[in-house]
């Protein structure tokens, strides 16, 4: 049992090697008891065939009725065994391996079984007790194994006899009258079997060994493979496992991360009555590097914030990147809100050093917001959001860093307690969601689109404007989150529809934070490979004001969102200031004209120049034109008159949540969605 434990315990390769050893012997075992089973049973054929032999060559010829019912007289048995060594003689003649089984003794027996002769003249006149006698009266040779007379007790193969028993039958009898029992010596048999096996054993276990050899060294190779693939797979668990819990860019904690370190720094404090403090960190101006430097310097100052940080606090304690510039540091056991500001001040004043980057000295300021459990919150979530509520406040009144107070920031400015509200929001599934607007051909025959708008049902306040909570994620790093969600979003939607057989495109609105992030296209690259959508299917529409802020910077990004085959739209036109230059640049394929004017250009003659114009610049510049806005008939009519390819509207539809857009896309047809560049047919 013990060597069995350590062959379980042991690697695969070894235990191959055991296991195939043991099995290669068994079958050698098998093998060669087979052939000996073999070699002994063509050795009794052998016997009996010699004894046959004997019989029909010479001896039944000298034999009568009479011989065997009364026995010899003496000049007949001279006769008897004159003709038996004539018989010998001649098989030894014919055959040199029956020299090798030359009889050691042969009795003739009749009907009774008494033994009417043997070369052993004491022998003649007993009875036979043989029990394969009845069978040999029977008709058939019988044979056996038996010891010699002179046995010693010793079973080594020289004092075994081969016994054969032949019937004897006269020609004119119908059944045997007599038998024949011939004795001949076994040691030829042990010895032809020994030399069999042993040729045997050689043999097999040279060809055992060579594939035994062989396997093994197949084996080998895939254990290094399988230990490869092993080690590779843990490298690469692990290598999640550190992804799913840390910053890519800084290597720090990320919200996931921390939200554990705070579930168990919270459920350790109900035990030890200490108190969690949770400092919420922003970096001022941070846009400003990133804009005057390049993202490069953003990103390797970043990379040096977490250091600072980390040498002010103690070994306990957990510093994570939120995202963006925003950076969060746990303190699992403090005394109360005094210490807490204490460690901010001096993480405040910590990274108040300048920086260098790159050669480049930069000087950061911070804001930070304070939340100590169990005053401001009972759990993670909650701590998170009023740090967060907090760490604003701090921001808006300039204050470096500021505790949170229940009685004052609860009534803080609406929009803190949206942003906090749509941080949680993002955090969790089912309370963001998609509506969608569809885009039709002004004859309403096809859709040429949809376009998703996000909406926000929250827990207390039931669904939320856009309007209420867009603008506000607009002024943080939190639009990038926000955005990234609804193109999951959209993404996984596309891919349903595709599934039931619509290939219909959809578009999602950027805003200008996510123009200026050089990350953007390998994120919709990614997300579109993750769901596999088309990126033909995929719509991102940017507006016009949010082009023409930095022109220069948001055509690099958007010449890479289009080399990845996304089409691109410019909505709202017309109420920006666009350059023209610029506007010739852009790789978009639409233009969307601002609701505003369409709605007034059946009754404003400025709107209605302004809308034709538009038309015109689009179609000159190879572009499909959309007009949003369209509520009436009147309107549609006026479009068609104009040449405008698709309208958006009221009028068509109405926003809908994605269970209404399938029987819609079952009634009408998805309009063929054309290349990259190219102008949809009008």
């Amino acid at each position: 049992m013990e060597r069995i434990r350590r062959i379980r315990g042991s690697g695969l390769l070894a235990r191959f090697a055991v296991i195939s050893a043991v099995l290669t012997v068994a079958v050698g075992l098998v093998v060669s008891q087979v052939l000996s089973h073999a070699i002994a049973q063509r050795a009794r054929e052998q016997a009996e065939w010699t004894a046959t032999v004997t019989l029909r060559l010479g001896v039944q010829s000298q034999l009568s009725r009479a011989d065997l019912a009364n026995g010899f007289d003496p000049t007949r048995l001279a006769t008897v065994e004159a003709a038996v060594r004539s018989a010998q003689s001649e098989l030894q003649h014919r055959s040199s391996a029956v020299s090798d089984l030359d009889p050691v003794r042969l009795n003739i027996m009749n009907l009774a079984g008494t033994i009417v002769y043997s070369d052993d003249h004491d022998l003649i006149g007993t009875h036979s007790s043989s029990d394969e006698l009845p069978e040999a009266l029977r008709g058939h040779v019988v044979s056996g194994f038996a010891s010699s007379a002179d046995d010693s007790g010793r079973d080594d193969g020289r004092r075994r006899l081969l016994e054969v028993y032949v019937p004897m039958q006269f020609s004119d009898a119908d059944a045997p009258e007599g038998v024949m029992e011939l004795y001949l010596p076994y040691a030829p048999v042990a010895a032809e079997i020994a030399d069999g096996v042993r040729t045997l054993v050689i043999t097999l276990a040279i060809s055992l060994a060579v594939f035994w050899a062989v396997m093994f060294r197949f084996m080998a190779g895939v254990a290094r493979r399988m230990r490869r693939q092993n080690e590779d797979l843990r490298s690469s668990v692990e290598s999640n496992r550190h992804q799913a819990t840390h910053d890519s860019l800084t290597g720090l904690a990320n919200r996931v991360q921390l939200r554990d370190r705070m579930e168990h720094a919270l459920a350790t404090s109900a035990t030890t009555g200490d108190l969690v403090a949770v400092l919420l960190i922003d970096l001022d101006r941070f846009k400003e590097i990133n804009d005057s430097l390049g993202h490069s310097y953003g990103d390797a100052l970043l990379r040096q914030v977490g250091p600072r940080l980390r040498s002010i606090l103690r070994e306990q304690d957990v510093v994570a990147r939120l995202g963006g510039d925003e950076f969060a540091v746990l303190l699992p056991a403090v005394d109360g809100v005094a210490e807490a500001r204490i460690v901010a001040e001096r993480l405040r004043e910590a990274l108040h050093h300048r920086f260098d980057v790159d050669g480049v000295a930069l000087d950061v300021e911070v804001s930070v917001g304070i939340a100590v459990s169990p005053m401001h919150g009972a759990d993670a979530e909650e701590l998170l959001r009023n740090a967060d509520i907090a760490m604003y406040v701090a921001k808006e009144v300039k204050a470096g860093a500021v505790v949170f107070e229940p009685t004052e920031h609860v009534t803080a400015p609406s929009r803190l307690n949206v942003l906090g509200d749509l941080r949680r929001a993002l955090d969790t599934d089912g309370e963001l969601l998609l509506h969608y607007q569809p885009k039709f051909t002004l004859d309403g025959r096809h859709i040429e689109g949809l376009e998703a708008l996000l909406r926000w049902r929250h827990p207390e306040r039931g669904m939320v404007p856009p309007a209420e909570f867009i603008p506000v994620a607009e002024g943080t790093g939190i639009i990038l989150r926000l955005t990234e969600r609804v193109l999951g979003l959209a993404l996984t939607q596309m891919r349903r529809w595709l599934d039931t057989g619509h290939p219909v495109p959809v578009a999602v609105n950027l805003s200008t934070r996510c123009l200026m992030d050089d990350d953007l296209p390998e994120l919709v690259a990614t997300l579109l490979a993750q769901h596999g959508v088309p990126a033909r299917l995929l719509r991102l529409e940017v507006t016009e004001s949010a082009v023409m802020g930095d022109a220069a910077r948001c055509l690099d990004v958007l010449q890479r969102l289009h080399d990845l085959g996304v089409h691109l739209s410019i909505d709202d036109f017309g109420t920006g200031y666009s350059s023209m230059a610029y506007l010739r640049q852009l790789p978009v394929d639409e233009l969307k004209i601002d609701r505003s004017f369409v709605m007034g250009m059946t009754d404003t003659q400025q709107d209605a120049v302004l809308v034709r114009t538009a038309i015109d610049l689009g179609h000159n510049l190879g572009l499909t034109v959309v007009a949003e806005g369209v509520e009436g008939a009147e309107h549609v009519a006026a479009l068609q008159d104009l040449g405008c390819d698709i309208a958006q509207g009221f009028h068509f539809a109405r926003p809908m949540p994605s269970d209404e857009i399938g029987p819609l896309l079952d009634r009408v047809a998805i309009l063929p969605v054309p290349a990259a560049g190219m102008p949809t047919a009008r």
